[in-house]
């Protein structure tokens, strides 16, 4: 039975206000309720990390969903002068690998890259090296500075200059050839054609004019002109290479193409596609494969029959490969290769369907590989509460929470379910589903044991009930708290998986906290509102300190979580995960 807001067991405060009426600082939301707003700058990042600023990323739609209206944010901070701020969090955003996509972030660097503030022109030019780190990204940018330059060309000297750097800056020495000629030999080949756009188009247009031999011998290929003689042994070399991706373009002996493979380390689009459904030529492109390209090509090495012991006697060979790869991001695997927490379960879920989008491609999923990408994302996200604290979490079945995230097949719902199931898989978490009242919370029976699946329908059938009851599930995000109050259970730390859009019910979260907090006399919490889709509100008070709050799933969130209930102010990790303002003021500011 639902509490009633008025009555002494639950100590009320004086003057409550209902959810029909804001609070101070509060703002409407779409729901018909009132939420707090966020600064212009977590916007920025919440557009980094998810997509665009109106609800969520669309899958499979065309990034124009996120124009300049939707991102005016980034134009009133260069405005305001903190055009620095927005260039390093896009920066930081990146390098780091915390946004599940890329297009956001290349967006977002557009955007200032066309900026009239001088200084926030320049200052997104010295960064395109950092944030393009493959010509995909390069020629994404440029489309879409053209796209944000509509009356000209955009080709000015800035612009010229700034992609001119970016072919001569591959003249390093580096010894693993992240930023050497060689590597630039090795993108150009590899990815020819992105977005409408080619390495000639860009040369051309940007007027490169080569600082080193090695690079006018790249430049030359580009053109389809005849390399010159090599001189130097580095130079014979990457004439060798250019030389061998051209070769493999018009190669039709199975055997030629595998020795290009395994001895150029040519990659999958190096090979012609005629090539690209037989055994033998995956069998050596696997070997050598990045970490990504081989999650994105499991259903077609598994549709080959190369992990089918029945078709294939290597089978166990590559399935050891392939798993060995994936035991690596249990430890320090992820922060080496920047791989998203997201991108494992994006893999995972089309991986189990066992057919492409086009249902052209389909295979019978492997259970070994399965469970260890399961074992992969239960590992990046793990919060690990520590030991005497007691956890609820609550889980929203609101309409937004049905919608897709990062522009990908997996829902907000299902990414809460997979942030419940690596939780309640390292400590003894009481978990409830809830809508619109504390009748419609459900007590989950979720535990040690529970797959994504069953915890996603557990989430799914809750939903269908509130629906059944009222036809349309509202939100009421203080019954976690009425919910704990009623039953006189006392929680260290309460973790709210929501769209914070909160549209009905008596109190607002923030003043049900409250009254919660001095019921159950808990001298110290924590609460954590992890914001599971994309929009500018949130439920916890700007000005609570014992308020955290998260959006959606990034390189740092576990540990952000974890360091935040051990107190994060007294974490030296802590103090270098927000590079976006002073120290001083980190007590004041949202958290991701």
């Amino acid at each position: 039975m639902e509490v009633d807001p008025q009555s002494q067991d639950v100590h009320p405060i004086d003057d409550i206000l209902p959810q029909s009426q804001p609070l101070v600082g509060q703002i409407p939301n779409p729901n018909g309720g009132y939420s707090y707003q966020i600064s212009d700058l977590e916007s920025l990042l919440r557009f980094l990390c998810l997509g665009v600023n109106d609800r969520v990323y669309r899958a499979n739609t065309q990034h124009t969903e996120f124009g300049r209206a939707n991102v005016n944010f980034i134009d009133r901070l260069i405005q305001n002068g903190r055009g620095s701020e927005v260039i390093r969090c896009i920066r930081d955003v990146s390098i780091q690998g915390r946004a599940c996509k890329h297009d956001t972030t290349l967006y977002a660097l557009a955007i200032c890259a066309r900026s009239n503030d001088l200084h926030t022109k320049r200052s997104a030019y010295a960064i395109l090296n950092d944030v393009c780190r493959i010509p995909t990204h390069l020629f994404q940018f440029v489309k879409y500075c053209e796209e944000l330059f509509e009356h000209n060309s955009g080709w000015g000297r800035a612009h010229r200059m700034g992609i001119s750097n970016w072919y001569n800056s591959f003249q390093s020495k580096d010894p693993q050839d992240h930023k050497s000629a060689k590597k630039l030999a090795y993108l150009v080949t590899k990815y020819k054609r992105r977005h409408g756009w080619t390495h000639r188009d860009a040369v051309r247009l940007a007027h490169v004019h080569p600082r080193t031999t090695d690079i006018r011998l790249i430049i030359e290929y580009i053109f389809g002109e005849n390399i010159t003689v090599n001189i130097t042994p580095n130079q014979a070399s990457i004439g060798e290479f250019l030389d061998a991706a051209r070769r493999a373009k018009r190669c039709n002996d199975v055997e030629e193409i595998r020795d290009l493979i395994a001895k150029y380390h040519l990659s999958r689009e190096h090979i012609p596609t005629r090539f690209l459904n037989d055994i033998a030529v995956w069998e050596v492109l696997l070997r050598a494969m990045p970490f990504t390209a081989m999650l994105r090509n499991l259903g077609k090495i598994t549709s080959l029959g190369m992990l089918n012991p029945n078709s294939n006697t290597s089978s166990d060979l590559w399935i050891t490969i392939i798993l060995q790869r994936l035991g690596q991001l249990n430890s320090d695997g992820l922060n080496c290769q920047k791989i998203h927490p997201l991108t494992i379960l994006i893999a995972l879920k089309h991986y189990e369907k066992g057919q492409g989008q086009t249902r052209r491609l389909v295979w019978t999923p492997n259970t070994q590989i399965v469970n260890a990408l399961k074992e992969a994302f239960d590992q990046l996200t793990k919060i690990c509460p520590p030991e005497g604290q007691s956890y609820l979490m609550a889980v929203s079945v609101g309409e937004s929470m049905q919608k897709n995230i990062c522009g990908s097949s997996i829902k907000a719902c299902e990414a809460a379910a997979a942030m419940v199931l690596s939780t309640v898989n390292t400590a003894e978490v009481e978990v409830i589903i809830f809508a619109n009242s504390i009748e419609d919370a459900c007590i989950s029976s979720i535990a040690r044991g529970d797959t994504l699946d069953s915890i996603s329908a557990k989430i799914e059938q809750v939903k269908q009930q509130c629906q059944q009851l009222s036809g349309r599930v509202s939100e009421d995000l203080a019954v976690p708290f009425k919910w704990a109050a009623s039953r006189k259970k006392r929680f260290d730390v309460i973790v709210v998986l929501t769209d914070s859009l909160t549209s009905c019910g008596y109190m607002h979260p923030a003043e049900m906290l409250k009254q919660y907090i001095r019921y159950v006399a808990i001298d110290e919490y924590h609460l954590i509102v992890v914001g599971m889709t994309d929009n500018e509100y949130t439920i916890a008070s700007p000005i609570d300190m014992n308020a955290l709050d998260v959006v959606g799933f990034d390189l740092h969130t576990p540990s952000v979580i974890k360091n935040f209930v051990n107190d994060f102010r007294s974490d030296p990790s802590m103090q270098t995960d927000n590079p976006y303002v002073d120290l001083e003021e980190m007590e004041n500011v949202t958290l991701y």
